[in-house]
């Protein structure tokens, strides 16, 4: 929806937008050709609305094991002596947070889970305020997402390039070592107006002008998203036709390749999850020319109900490409403080539990929408995404947004622990020695005591004020609430062995006869061996299982053979735990298992 927004264009997609969460639909002009149903995924106990133009069956969704870790500090899971593991190793380079896109060199990639690397925000302008880029490299943001308008570079003379406004703003990000993703969009009154890319002269033009933008700007690390909401007609400027948005970003995709072999290029950038409009697109085989497949997740509701959509998606990915995995990227989402909305504490909330959530959810890039209030008004919707007012003073959102990168810069996720229900939120970080937690519930509030092996931890609450918290007999207490709070575990030996493994991924994609895999890195930085058990526990039993057993000083990734028959189009909340013989603490991680159904 970023783009047209002076037009109020904006606005009229959210309220198109808006009618689909309210079950009004839209018309049919800006409905996507219904499809036979994809693989679904079941409501979570808090329901979640999605702009699908059509309703699907849903599959049922089991809530997460609950964990009686036993706090010990004990260290006997280190061995003295190395013998052969028994676990089976996985093949390389499965996991997207680290995978370089096919073909492509490592520069070219997507940044891994490192916090601030993917994080972005969404923005206006091409030459900022006084202060406004400071301010904004300031929060953290390491991408920005902008429109690159084709009718203001190509403007009196086809063929002839104009790039030079975006050439300062290019300038000035590099300068704060922020990336840009530029949205290749609409339409040239050289080629017939809005609607140039409907004809072939305009199409070919349209691909041109991509592939222009792409040489121009070759080697500054730029990512390349073609078109905004093609599934939408305000955006698209027609009926939405997935089948024609393949052939004109099929066309995109090879003329920038024969620029820029090494150009990172995503799509489809759609407002919501179209399902009909992704399948048809997956058909066609589009997802697999591209680098990464965004989205936008708007919806009423809070940012952990994306986890469905997210769950769903990724199944149409894996069966589209069983050889690659594909990156999700949210694209553009956020929460208007409009009078009647959302607080601007509640605003707060929600961008720190999305950027977070998202790395639970396997999303390789975050970009909140919006960085800056659009106007003064504060009954217009389109005027309050932003993180700063108008005049650049800081809202609260963005006050947040710089507590939660300060304190976890550098922490890399591991997993999320399961706690005492799927409301309840802990991610594992870690940084060197380090490790830390974030907590967090979307529930009603409560105190929890969570197995730390710490004397004295160090709490930072999402408004940075930090406090010294003593543990007792090794049980943490703490009050979760709708607010992050971070928790910065002491450093020692054991604390970091609770950070020393990761699923590779969160939602696992299994075959419809629920047979497959799950990925987990173990990582061994202590003198001697590592050695433990992998479990994959769903529906209350252990569905995989295998041994594993790491050299000092090496990181290994291991697959668990996985059998969870009769759930055919059903996404399982699951956990894998890492058992050792001292049972430390906190080695648990929810993941999900999603079953798709035959084709």
């Amino acid at each position: 929806m970023l783009g047209m927004r002076r037009d109020g264009g904006r606005w009229l997609g959210f309220v198109a937008l808006a009618l689909v969460l309210a079950g009004c639909g839209m018309s049919s002009a800006s409905t996507a050709p219904e499809l036979s149903p994809s693989p679904t995924v079941m409501p979570s106990p808090t329901l979640t609305a999605t702009p699908a133009p059509t309703a699907t069956p849903a599959a049922t969704l089991t809530p997460f094991p609950t964990l009686t870790p036993v706090p010990t500090v004990s260290l006997g899971f280190l061995v003295g002596e190395v013998v052969t593991p028994t676990a089976t190793v996985a093949p390389p380079a499965t996991d997207a947070t680290t995978q370089a896109p096919l073909g492509l060199p490592s520069h070219a990639t997507l940044p891994g889970r490192v916090i601030p690397e993917p994080f972005g925000v969404n923005i206006h302008f091409t030459q900022p305020d006084p202060g406004e880029a400071n301010l904004l490299a300031a929060a953290g943001f390491r991408f920005i997402r902008m429109d690159l308008f084709w009718h203001t570079i190509e403007r009196e003379i086809p063929g002839r390039y104009d790039f030079s406004a975006y050439d300062t703003l290019v300038e000035v990000m590099a300068a704060r070592n922020i990336r840009i993703v530029f949205i290749l969009d609409y339409g040239n009154d050289l080629y017939g107006g809005g609607n140039a890319h409907h004809f072939d002269e305009g199409r070919a033009a349209f691909a041109r002008f991509a592939a222009a933008a792409a040489r121009h700007y070759r080697g500054k690390g730029i990512v390349w998203e073609i078109w905004n909401e093609p599934n939408l007609e305000h955006f698209w400027h027609g009926p939405p036709d997935p089948a024609y948005y393949n052939r004109v970003a099929s066309e995109v995709i090879a003329a920038i390749r024969r620029v820029d072999p090494t150009a990172l290029i995503i799509g489809p950038a759609t407002a919501g999850f179209p399902w009909d409009y992704l399948q048809t697109l997956a058909d066609l085989g589009l997802f697999n020319k591209l680098d990464a497949v965004s989205v936008h997740p708007y919806r009423f509701n809070e940012p952990e109900s994306a986890w469905e959509d997210y769950a769903r998606l990724r199944g149409i990915l894996d069966r589209a490409s069983p050889d690659r995995k594909i990156p999700i990227i949210a694209g553009e989402w956020g929460y208007s403080t409009v009078e009647g909305g959302p607080t601007e504490q509640e605003q707060a909330q929600y961008v720190a539990r999305q950027a977070l959530a998202h790395l639970a959810y396997d999303v390789d890039l975050s970009i909140w929408y919006d960085w800056r209030n659009d106007g003064e008004d504060p009954y217009n919707m389109e005027f309050n995404f932003g993180l700063v007012r108008r005049d650049l003073s800081p809202k609260a959102a963005y006050a947040a947004v710089k507590v939660l990168v300060e304190t976890l810069r550098g922490y890399a996720f591991q997993r999320r622990i399961p706690l005492d229900g799927p409301t309840d939120f802990g991610l594992l970080f870690r940084n060197g020695e380090r490790a830390a937690l974030a907590l967090w519930t979307n529930a009603t509030p409560r105190t929890v005591s969570l197995p730390v092996p710490c004397n004295e931890v160090t709490v930072i609450e999402m408004s940075g004020k930090r406090s010294a918290v003593p543990v007792s007999e090794g049980q943490l207490t703490l009050r979760l609430d709708r607010a992050p709070r971070y928790v910065l575990l002491c450093d020692s030996e054991t604390t970091l062995r609770l950070a020393v493994w990761r699923p590779l991924d969160s939602i696992h994609v299994l075959q419809s006869d629920g047979v497959g895999r799950v990925l987990v890195e173990v990582d061994n930085p202590f003198p001697s061996a590592l050695q433990g058990e992998l479990e994959v526990r769903a529906n209350g039993k252990v569905v995989g299982q295998t041994w594993v057993q790491v050299r000092s000083g090496t990181s290994e990734k291991f697959s668990i053979p996985v059998e969870l028959p009769g759930a055919q189009g059903q996404v399982v909340a699951a956990s894998v735990e890492f058992i050792t013989p001292d049972l430390l603490p906190l080695q648990s991680a929810a993941i999900w298992l999603h079953i798709p159904r035959d084709k």
